[in-house]
């Protein structure tokens, strides 16, 4: 397995690394960053384009239909009783596809030390690697329609956690898998007359906790719906304010330990000072996460996400 992950991570870096220098060519050859700012969207927790939770039909980057946008982030989240730490690449593909990358860092602090004194500080690590597609419509130039920008993508998520999930599978009874992949239909519609985007992605997934706690379990290992909704403002050309909603069941609701999920959702603010920068901060409240550990206490905190790109 960890064979097979350095392969799958290895072609996929020779992609994203052939689409970066492409970009330069072409940054070179026909300049770079023609859509408006804050058009790309920032860069979610699973490195695709969208707000801090919710994917969006928009395409990464500042790169329109002739040209490549680029963008690397790196994000903190704050929790009660949690902590995560995310970083990755995304490039968008003349306005059309984008190809992304997280690398994701579960912190759960003394949560486990219940388990064994051995797990404190013990961290969840997990791999997203993503591909979107434009498939309808133009978010900016679609202005006398009510067509959205339509997408479809896939999240390949590669779980390396070798303790926990074990841990769960013996104590459900279940067969909690290390990877899954997500695939999703999003839609974006940016009404530039009143400052507005609204957004909504149906995401069909077998994560528990996005994956950080594997995918399936005792509740079965079928495809489930979830939904994903957005609504941001833009107060200045540079500043935006919204809010997000993202729902998920996850898997791990029967057996001994109860780890049921909630809904997760955020109240942000996003600044831009210029194409090459973006800063986001937010409240966020990502639902019960291991609740039998927790007291089966909400789990609430900052989020703050610097992007540089183009």
């Amino acid at each position: 397995m960890f064979t097979n992950r350095l392969k799958f991570s290895a072609v996929f870096g020779a992609v994203m690394s052939a689409a970066a220098l492409t970009a330069a060519s072409v940054a070179g050859a026909q300049g770079f960053s023609g859509k408006l700012l804050l058009t790309g969207g920032v860069s979610t927790v699973e490195g695709s384009g969208g707000g801090g939770l919710s994917t969006w039909a928009l395409i990464s980057g500042y790169g329109t239909d002739g040209q490549i946008g680029a963008n690397v982030h790196t994000t903190g989240v704050k929790l009660r009783d949690y902590s995560l730490a995310t970083s990755g690449v995304a490039i968008g593909l003349y306005d059309r596809v984008e190809l992304s990358y997280a690398q994701q860092a579960f912190d759960t602090k003394t949560v486990l030390t219940a388990i064994s004194p051995a797990l404190k500080d013990y961290r969840l690590k997990q791999d997203v690697f993503g591909v979107k597609l434009r498939v309808a419509g133009d978010a900016i130039y679609d202005q006398d329609s009510w067509m959205p920008q339509i997408a479809v993508g896939v999240q390949f998520k590669d779980n390396s956690d070798g303790t926990v999930i074990p841990f769960l599978n013996g104590a459900l009874g279940s067969n909690i898998k290390n990877r899954g992949t997500d695939i999703y239909v999003s839609a974006s519609k940016l009404f530039l007359n009143q400052s507005m985007l609204l957004n909504g992605t149906v995401r069909l997934t077998k994560a528990n906790q996005y994956g950080l706690l594997g995918f399936g379990g005792p509740n079965g290992h079928r495809y489930r719906p979830e939904f994903e909704g957005s609504v941001a403002f833009l107060l200045r050309r540079d500043l935006a304010i919204g809010a997000e909603l993202r729902t998920k069941r996850g898997n791990l609701r029967n057996g001994a330990l109860n780890l049921s999920e909630g809904a997760a959702y955020d109240v942000f603010v996003a600044y831009a000072p210029s194409k090459n920068v973006s800063i986001t901060a937010a409240y966020v409240d990502l639902g019960q996460i291991v609740g039998a550990l927790t007291n089966d206490r909400r789990q609430t905190g900052a989020y703050l996400s610097l992007q540089l790109g183009f």
